[in-house]
């Protein structure tokens, strides 16, 4: 099983920076994280990179695979309202439901507002290929349409408490079926606790194929600020992240996701893609200054609950809203704790 959240974010602590997470606020979400079991294999922080914007986020992916599935299970049955109605249903049924039986992960997040406990919601990955990253094994087939549609519709169905809109459902469908050849759905969520029953549905695709496909679902937003924000994010992004939200129609918000496992050291293209994002407002300079100085990097550590030394990789990854002309960009912490014998 993976090592316990607390102590994870003990480690990584010092080098949180706190331009973009506040100390008291990664106390609290450290204090918290005691509540957690350890089944996390990946942990982040979700920052606003807005001046203005002080909110910071926290999320885990659970797999079935190493054992924090079971942890997570039995952490529900100790405390019922670890991660509210809609998630626990999932992860309840995640091991016994055949539509649900060939996906690798659960995603959840909590969404901290003010002092009280967080809001948490879930994305059901789709793609066995795809359990805790973003890119698909090479060579790796796509999971059959049928299928994966089925899954996304009993996963929306137990996170939402009802069955989601058919629209909702037939939108998924549709773009998962325009997706290029090198494109693939990855996971869906719901988020309730904000109001409203929409999908949210994650997809990757190469960057240079996202208008075109933009434009075959009809989707109605601002296409030139999405071309906007893929030329922010810039050439060297060779693959991405698109989040649509989908109910009685497709929505005009859209999601960017650009992520590369290489730091600002060896990877000149984050420096440029964060001034452009100045430039436009997207995202404060210095905020955008602290993220590329002070997080990345690794460090092996002893962990007091852990049976080996744990291996620490702290990367991060951007995502760009997109609402009418508007871009607002995020950053996430990302935390990777490995076992190592070394």
């Amino acid at each position: 099983m993976p090592p316990a959240p607390q102590e994870v974010l003990a480690a990584v602590a010092p080098h949180v920076p706190a331009a973009l997470v506040d100390p008291a606020r990664l106390r609290t979400i450290a204090g918290w994280s005691r509540r957690l079991p350890p089944a996390f294999n990946w942990l982040g922080f979700e920052c606003r990179l807005t001046a203005d914007d002080p909110r910071v986020d926290f999320a885990g992916c659970c797999e079935a695979w190493d054992g924090g599935r079971e942890q997570l299970l039995a952490a529900l049955a100790r405390d019922p309202e670890l991660c509210g109605p809609g998630p626990a249903a999932l992860v309840r049924a995640w091991p016994n439901e055949p539509v649900l039986k060939d996906s690798p992960s659960v995603w959840l997040e909590f969404d901290f507002v003010g002092d009280g406990p967080p809001a948490a919601f879930a994305f059901l990955c789709l793609d066995p290929a795809c359990a805790n990253t973003f890119r698909a094994h090479r060579g790796a087939e796509r999971p059959p349409l049928a299928g994966l549609v089925a899954a996304a519709e009993r996963g929306a169905t137990l996170l939402l408490g009802h069955a989601p809109s058919a629209m909702s459902i037939e939108s998924l469908r549709r773009a998962a079926e325009a997706l290029p050849a090198s494109g693939r759905a990855l996971h869906v969520a719901a988020t309730p606790h904000r109001g409203g029953d929409d999908l949210r549905v994650h997809y990757a695709l190469l960057a240079r194929d996202v208008p075109a496909w933009l434009r075959r679902i009809g989707w109605p937003g601002d296409l030139s600020t999405a071309e906007r924000a893929l030329a922010a994010i810039g050439d060297e992004f060779r693959q991405v992240g698109v989040q649509l939200t989908t109910g009685e129609a497709l929505r005009p918000v859209l999601g960017l996701e650009a992520y590369v496992a290489r730091g600002p050291a060896d990877f000149p293209a984050w420096q440029q893609t964060f001034t452009a994002l100045a430039a436009d407002g997207a995202c404060d300079p210095a905020k955008a200054q602290a993220l590329l100085g002070d997080w990345w990097g690794h460090a092996t550590v002893a962990l007091p609950g852990a049976p080996w030394r744990v291996a620490v990789h702290r990367q991060f990854y951007v995502k760009l809203t997109i609402a009418g002309d508007r871009l607002q960009a995020k950053a996430y912490l990302a935390i990777f704790p490995r076992y190592t014998l070394l």
